[in-house]
């Protein structure tokens, strides 16, 4: 029964988890710690290759410790680490102890851990000192591995797919969350879990974000530029009840995802025959130019302060269109973000947070605009940094497709 064969094509390489976890041990050692504590499920599987309910202790040195709550059968076959029963709390800080001497250093990501765990080892490790490793963790899953790669490449594929296919899932007429389930349904057929992980505690994002004229203005808690009216107050972002009409702008912005890892790419559409809006046109060829000037930056050496900063001047220089980046408190702070096994990695291009390209990372790059009466206009398309520059690895038209 374990694994089904049809897991196998799925299950992450043994060298490629041995090889995260070398690099883990390498940053360990430049942080002076002994142990490596880590709960998060994303970083669980990050370096175990198994997503189960468990704790996940990494030594400076030697092998690392598996203590799998549930499902243990799982794991085993899951994960080419060494995969342990869970010994209870009491247990766990005795596996510490053994794995760590008396005032070695262990690393928690204080980021994502929950503060009830800090405060725990805090007091049962009390001659420990705790240290924070979320920089180290997010800086070091920034650099994909080719294996990585491959993944991300499909799940952009699957972007490719959908949105080739958008003449029939459109309808004027239909609520927004009509088209979204549209939309989903083909996105699952084509191996999207349905799940979108998101580091940042507390933030949740709908899988689709399909809106339509004024509706993408809509103030949300999502720190990204698409707005939405969404279906109820609880949901705080995407599509809602409102309805699809003729002859108006729709942005379908969508993360697609393949054994775990995200693409985050947007195209926008018009519903109909009549004349796009000149305003909508000359907004999304801006949004376009931005994307062109950012992408043909992109490459290893280059500071995303930087690019960030040229390409706020091309944008201030041609005439900065309304709702640029986001409608009034929508507007965000960056042009791009990293996306992986979550939407929100490193790195970011943005104009604070110093943060060098190098050959290996994805980026989603993200300009668009959102206009009063008219609706979004804009692309958003993740890149990987090669060698020499970047490369798209969703290869949809950006123009505004005519539905």
């Amino acid at each position: 029964m374990f694994p089904l064969d049809r897991h196998q094509q799925y299950l992450v390489p043994r060298d490629e988890i041995y090889n995260r976890i070398g690099r883990l041990q390498k940053a360990m050692k430049e942080m002076d710690l002994a142990l490596c504590w880590i709960d998060h499920p994303v970083d669980r599987y990050y370096f175990t290759g198994s997503a189960q309910d468990a704790v996940l202790m990494i030594p400076g040195e030697g092998e690392p410790v598996f203590f799998v709550r549930k499902s243990f059968k799982r794991a085993e076959v899951e994960s080419p680490i060494k995969v342990s029963p869970f010994p209870g709390r009491r247990g766990l800080i005795d596996q510490a102890k053994e794995l760590v001497a008396e005032g070695g250093g262990i690393g928690l990501s204080l980021d994502v851990s929950p503060s009830a765990t800090y405060l725990w080892l805090n007091d049962q490790l009390a001659g420990n000192k705790i240290s924070d490793i979320s920089m180290a963790l997010r800086i070091l899953k920034s650099i994909k591995s080719d294996w990585e790669i491959a993944q991300i490449r499909e799940a952009g594929k699957q972007a490719e797919l959908i949105f080739a296919e958008m003449g029939s899932h459109v309808k004027v007429g239909q609520t927004e969350l009509e088209l979204s389930g549209s939309i989903e349904q083909s996105m699952r057929a084509k191996g999207h879990p349905g799940i979108i992980r998101i580091r940042r505690p507390g933030m949740v994002l709908a899988t689709i974000c399909a809106v339509s004229g004024n509706a993408g203005l809509y103030p949300t808690n999502f720190d990204g530029p698409v707005g939405g009216e969404a279906p109820c107050p609880m949901a705080p972002a995407g599509a809602g009840w409102k309805r699809v009409e003729a002859n108006e702008m729709l942005m379908l912005d969508m993360v697609t995802a393949y054994n775990g890892y995200h693409a985050d790419n947007a195209r926008t559409f018009f519903t109909g025959q009549g004349p796009i809006p000149s305003e909508a046109a000359k907004a999304h060829d801006i949004c376009r130019g931005v994307n062109d000037l950012i992408t043909s930056e992109m490459k290893p050496g280059a500071e995303c302060t930087e690019i960030f900063a040229r390409a706020q001047s091309w944008v201030d220089a041609q005439g900065e269109p309304e709702g640029f980046m986001g409608y009034e408190e929508n507007r965000v702070k960056f042009f791009g973000h990293g996306v992986g096994l979550e939407l929100d990695e490193f790195p970011i291009v943005t104009a604070k947070l110093k943060m060098t390209l190098k050959q290996g990372m994805v980026v989603a790059v993200e300009p668009k605009a959102f206009l009063k009466g008219i609706g979004p206009v804009g692309v958003e398309n993740t890149n990987l940094i090669t060698a020499t520059g970047s490369e798209s690895l969703c290869g949809s038209p950006l123009e505004i497709v005519r539905l």
